[in-house]
């Protein structure tokens, strides 16, 4: 028969609630929620709508909470193991087991607890002393551990999973682990618990457990009768890890302390008033206290208060930019929002701007016009400004375009009146504060040296890997939804003026409000220093780089492609003499069915949906094997090896078409014949620059198209392109960081560090060297960075994995440092730290313990990067800032057009090529004091081609 929970109300039931092991699953299984005060709090709604439950359910009349020790477990003293795996508890789960006790403590609930043990072992000492009082025991919890406590013959004590609404009795458990609930702990010793790093028995699951306890009873009745166990791997694994299952033995016993506080009398719970009875019981207003604090709505309204409910990380589809932003909130919500004052004349303007302190930080945000494709953002027009302090925020309408639209102040006189007030001492917290720079900055509405915080940025720095976007912050941090911008820049008549006022508004506020709570964060998590020295003053460095703009020649773009169309045609036919007609066309299913079906040719890859892949990692080494195979042959080209060739090329010419010669002319001004395109901080987890509107993160630089298109970036007359490009940043990188005796000899000696791993792995004298060999392991040295395994390694080289894994292999033998730092970076990450560059930037790797191996592989190569190419990122970020900074380079006229990848390009006069290309070598060398050199190449000429 089923077991069944005791009548509500039962006077001699002891419910017991496991509250360690219930916020613990809360936390990891409940989306992410914060309170309007940034709290988080999704880990004790939880644990507060199970108590309510028993509360409400089970009327229970007495009730007793567990809870871990303070201190660390006394199993750690047995096995040093116990546990090891897990980090350290996050400060936002610490934070909320104190709030959950206070929660319990606020209902009269007692808490048990005591030095050294674990919530469990305080459930198991509560247990044997409630039977030894007569009670029956309902254990509150899902823990398998505490199904231990149940019994084999009676029903005194069964565990309740409340989540579930799960009862088990001794029937139950026997159900689940297919033993009773006596032997389940030698069940456990021999499988082991890899959560708690429990060693166990390797190799042996609940089933092989199950099947040896039924038929030997106990863990010493196996020990007994291996030699009656006929599995000879079976029995190896036992023989071999008796010890690890005894003592997995002793560490899954429940040990109950002695519990002196424990009396009939001191687990008494007496039911709280109903709304009918009064509510002068001191339990309420505790409670209604703590649930309003907390902001759980209906919590606090079950006890007549009121609250928020709280916001979770909820991802808006679009960023918040000065280009506009649009929320969720419904009509209503817009409707009911607040409206800023809205300020038409220069004496209001004043009258706000003068009540302001010194030291006040200000919320600002630029409302704009849709800009042109070309252009970008540089050629957007001001709508209006939204301005917020403490005391309030105004709406200041500047281009509004309606019949009927009241006087408005240009933005000429908007400059006037901003500018003395926005100097060096304020702080102007804006959302997208690149954007709002670029749009304001050139109108005179701030001033050059303005200091900007953009709570985008630092939402990024503090976690690279979640939404950052302005309208997901303020509703994640604030609680807050900003209502939609209307549609104030095309005449949208009287309520669009509302609407955008109320949109500005809100995102001024809201970013003056997350200046604050920021600032103090990235202190205490040490992100302070890249943020004050790297990212916040590159806002403005972006910002000017994005107005200077490149020039391109577009009638030059236009011939490459003209030649690039003839080629494409050319390579249709050839497809379709060679190998039919089916062959030219380019839609993937029909590729995919003339390689796979009509060629034969092997399956090496599927794709997510389970189709045979085509992409070209597949062509490629299908390329390369039957051209192995042709070379061991007569010589004869065939169309296993020819066709995938073909395949190759046409789609990267067709891509280079595509991306670059056809779409860059879009991109290009009508007023100044440049690209003004956009490089953006808060993409890429790693920390480097992206760029967008266009892409010139990926211009091909060994091909002879990809030359061609940068042959097309050029300099004004009288003006030269020059190119200053780090050397081998990210292995100058490594060798800082590892402290690698060999690494920092050959860069401080300005030895070739490829020639170097070259002589180490394919085990030759250094003037043996060839430069087969130096490609290779130039390849090896790069690849060593970005986690290259065997495999890949062996597909880069066309070698095969065996001798992939020798070069590996000698490589990590030369340069041993390497090998210890990099395990060093990886452990410290497994147990719970960010992994960090040399300033600070840091990354999350939650998947370093994920159970998927290809996630958890993925996390283990970020870990090891991420120091490497941060850091890396983080120097180039120095060295603009240094170079856009300095008297010099700007005396000499040169001006910072492009940064791509470790590159910068600039567009200067021709004769001061020289100068400015030494004065800014010398300053990007000196960006970062490393154990090792930085180099920097540098090279000047009518384009960027010739330049590099």
């Amino acid at each position: 028969m089923a077991a069944q929970l005791p009548a509500p109300g039962s006077d001699d039931v002891l419910y017991i609630v496991d509250l360690s092991g219930y916020v613990f699953r809360a936390y990891h299984a409940i989306a992410p929620l914060t309170n309007s005060k940034g709290e988080a709090t999704h880990a004790v709604m939880g644990p507060a709508n199970m108590l309510q439950r028993i509360v409400a359910a089970r009327k229970p009349a007495r009730i007793a909470v567990a809870m871990d020790s303070r201190t660390g477990s006394f199993r750690k003293t047995i096995d040093e193991r116990y546990k090891a795996n897990r980090p350290p508890a996050p400060v936002d789960l610490k934070e909320q087991m104190v709030r959950c006790e206070q929660l319990v403590r606020a209902w009269g609930m007692p808490v048990f607890q005591a030095d050294g043990f674990e919530a469990d072992d305080l459930v198991a000492g509560l247990t044997r002393d409630a039977i030894a009082a007569g009670m029956r025991v309902v254990v509150a919890s899902a823990d398998k551990d505490l199904m231990q406590l149940v019994r084999d013959d009676d029903a005194r004590v069964l565990l309740w999973d409340t989540m579930r609404d799960k009862v088990y009795g001794a029937e139950e458990v026997t159900e689940k682990f297919g033993v009773k609930p006596s032997a389940l702990g030698d069940l456990l010793a021999l499988t082991g618990d890899s959560s708690d790093n429990v060693p166990g028995v390797p190799s042996v699951g609940p089933k092989t457990a199950a099947d040896l306890l039924t038929a030997y009873g106990t863990l010493d009745g196996v020990y007994a009768n291996l030699a009656a166990i006929k599995r000879a791997k079976l029995k190896e694994a036992l023989q071999n890890h008796e010890a690890d299952a005894r003592l997995s033995r002793t560490l899954v016993t429940l040990t109950p302390p002695e519990m002196p506080a424990f009396t009939p009398e001191s687990v008494a719970f007496k039911a709280l008033p109903t709304r009918a009875e009064g509510d002068d019981d001191p339990r309420i207003d505790a409670l209604r206290t703590l649930f309003e604090e907390l902001e759980f709505t209906r919590l606090a309204e079950s006890f007549g208060g009121r609250g928020a409910a709280p916001k979770g990380k909820g991802a808006s589809p679009t960023a918040a930019t000065a280009t506009g932003a649009r929320a969720s909130a419904s009509e209503q919500e817009i409707e009911k929002a607040h409206v800023p004052a809205l300020v038409t004349t220069r004496e209001a303007l004043d009258s706000f701007v003068a009540g302001a302190s010194a030291q006040e930080v200000v919320g600002l945000s630029a409302v704009v016009s849709s800009p042109a494709t070309s252009g970008g953002v540089t050629e957007a027009a001001v709508i209006g400004l939204g301005i917020a302090m403490r005391s309030g925020a105004i709406y200041v309408p500047i281009a509004h375009r309606y019949l009927g639209a009241p006087p408005q102040l240009s933005l000429a006189v908007v400059g006037e009146a901003l500018r003395p007030w926005m100097g060096p001492g304020r702080m102007i917290s804006a959302f997208s504060a690149k954007d709002v720079l670029s749009v304001l900055a050139p109108a005179g509405v701030l001033p050059a040296d303005v200091r900007l915080f953009d709570p985008e940025l630092a939402g990024y720095l503090l976690d690279p890997e979640t939404a950052h976007d302005a309208i997901t912050l303020a509703r994640r941090e604030l609680g807050r939804e900003i209502p939609s911008s209307g549609d104030g820049d095309d005449g949208a008549k009287k309520k669009g003026n509302r609407r955008t006022a109320a949109y500005a508004g809100a995102l001024a506020d809201a970013a003056r409000v997350l200046h604050t709570r920021f600032a103090a964060r990235m202190a205490d998590e040490g992100l302070a220093d890249v943020h004050d020295r790297v990212e916040a003053p590159l806002l403005g460095v972006l910002s000017r780089l994005e107005r200077n703009g490149v020039l391109v020649d577009v009638p030059k773009l236009g011939e490459v492609s003209k030649r690039l169309d003839a080629r494409l045609r050319a390579l249709e036919t050839d497809a379709a003499e060679r190998f039919g007609n089916a062959a030219a066309r380019r839609s993937r299913d029909q590729l995919e069915t003339f390689l796979f079906d009509t060629l034969k040719l092997p399956v090496l890859k599927k794709t997510p949906k389970g189709g045979r892949s085509t992409d070209a990692e597949v062509l490629e080494e299908l390329a390369d094997a039957y051209a192995s195979v042709r070379e061991a042959g007569d010589g004869a080209e065939s169309s296993t090896s020819a066709f995938p060739k073909l395949v190759l090329e046409y789609r990267e010419l067709d891509k280079l078409k595509g991306t670059y010669l056809d779409a860059l002319p879009r991109y290009v001004s009508a007023r100044d014949g440049r690209i003004h395109g956009r490089f953006l901080q808060t993409v890429a987890a790693t920390g480097r620059l992206s760029s967008t509107d266009p892409n010139l993160q990926n211009i091909p630089i060994r091909t002879d198209v990809g030359r061609e298109i940068r042959e097309a970036f050029i300099a004004r007359p009288g003006f030269v392109v020059l190119s200053a490009d780090y050397s081998q940043i990210e292995l100058r990188v490594l060798a800082h960081l590892s402290q690698d005796p060999e690494l920092l000899r050959a860069y401080r000696e300005r030895d070739d560090v490829h020639a170097v791993t070259a002589s180490a792995v394919f085990e030759v004298a250094r003037e043996a060297v060839t430069g087969d060999m130096r490609r290779q392991a130039k390849t090896i040295n790069f690849g060593v960075i970005y986690g290259m395994g065997e495999a890949a390694l062996a597909r880069n080289l066309g070698i095969e994995k065996k001798r992939a894994g020798h070069f590996i292999a000698a490589y990590f033998e030369r340069y041993a440092g390497v090998r210890t730092f990099m395990n060093a970076t990886l452990e410290a990450a497994r147990k719970g730290e960010a992994v960090r560059t040399i300033l600070g930037r840091r990354r999350f790797l939650p998947n370093l313990h994920a159970g998927n191996r290809g996630l958890r592989f993925e996390a283990e190569r970020i870990a090891k990067n991420t120091p490497i190419q941060g850091t890396a990122a983080d120097i180039l970020k120095l060295a603009m800032i240094a170079v856009d900074g300095d008297a010099e380079v700007r005396q000499l006229g040169a001006q910072m057009v492009l940064t791509v990848h470790d590159e910068l390009v600039f567009e200067v006069p021709e004769g001061n090529a020289t100068a400015a290309a030494a004065r800014i070598q010398t300053l990007m060398q000196e960006a970062l004091v490393l154990s090792v050199p930085l180099d920097v190449n540098v090279g000047s000429g009518p384009n960027w081609a010739r330049a590099h």
